[in-house]
């Protein structure tokens, strides 16, 4: 069983190898020991390509051959080369787990000349399968060619910043307290009565009817209210100052800021990695775009909308 499931890593790392890595995700749904399986090293004494005739030795660097097809050495170690980050147990040094590996390539290559033979290679929906990952590997490659020739220098990113100081300032935060009442009459009460130096926490503990009531109103610091009107109010204030009544989404309410907290603004340093890191982001994406609208402009395109109606 070890042996089979060993098998089946291999079948899907060899796929992962051709297809690239964005594809792992899809494989573990049918190969879970791609999670956490590690390389299995079994002794073997099968031997890995077999012909019931004699045949020619193999040229020097091919290390397989199955009928027409071969693969050398050089090959196999770029098949192989993305097996350690699929399976940090891969030791690519161990003879009998570099066995296993090509004994499932051969595997592979049989029942691919089967399926070949049997016609199933000129199926519509087969056909159809092959052209369309034709067309992602090249959008890939073509789009990779156009990112490569992007470069972000420390420079750039420093404009960038100095331009865009406001990206870079963590947000105002302000510490509320609170009355929600579900009466306006009593609410302005209320009001009367904090104007008049009744203690405001006192008073959210004994009417206020939201949650945080029993912190004496106390919301804490906030950067975005849920309730615009109460966010509203809120940039009304001073530290230490009371708001009118207002309706609110859950009631009549009395606010009042108890701090506010200026946002500060982070350095160059603290964020030039990451904006780098960003910019290249963005401006890859933007070159992408523009070379397509470049390709656009040149082409004949007919597009007839009333059939998507």
């Amino acid at each position: 069983m070890k042996k089979y499931q060993f098998f089946m890593c291999v079948i899907a790392i060899v796929f992962l190898t051709i297809t690239g890595c964005d594809k792992l995700s899809f494989l573990e749904d049918y190969f879970p020991s791609l999670k956490k399986q590690s390389v299995q090293k079994e002794s073997t004494k099968k031997e890995i390509v077999t012909s019931p005739q004699p045949a020619a030795p193999l040229v020097k660097n091919v290390l397989a051959k199955v009928g027409n097809w071969t693969i050398t050495i050089d090959e196999f170690k770029e098949k192989t080369k993305n097996l350690k980050e699929v399976l940090p147990e891969y030791d690519e040094n161990d003879l009998e787990t570099k066995k296993l590996v090509l004994e499932e390539l051969v595997r592979q290559q049989l029942l691919v000349e089967a399926a070949e033979k049997k016609g199933i290679g000129k199926k519509k929906n087969i056909v159809d399968a092959i052209e369309e990952f034709k067309k992602t590997l090249l959008v890939r490659e073509l789009a990779v060619e156009i990112a490569e020739s992007i470069v972000v220098t420390d420079e750039d990113a420093k404009v960038f910043y100095e331009e865009n100081e406001e990206l870079f300032k963590e947000p105002t935060q302000w510490r509320v307290r609170e009355v929600v009442v579900d009466n306006e009459g009593r609410a302005k009460e209320l009001a009367i009565a904090i104007l008049q130096g009744v203690d405001f926490a006192q008073i959210a503990r004994e009417n206020s009817i939201v949650e945080t009531a029993s912190s004496g109103g106390d919301v804490g610091f906030v950067a975005e209210f849920e309730d615009p009107k109460i966010q509203n109010a809120v940039l009304s204030l001073e530290e230490g100052s009371v708001s009118n009544v207002f309706k609110g989404d859950k009631g009549y309410c009395v606010v009042k800021l108890e701090e506010k907290k200026e946002g500060i603004l982070q350095s160059f340093d603290e964020v030039k990695e990451e904006l780098k890191e960003g910019l290249m982001a963005m401006n890859q994406q933007q070159a992408i775009i523009d070379y397509v609208e470049a390709l656009r402009s040149k082409a004949d395109i007919e597009i007839n909308e009333n059939l998507l109606k």
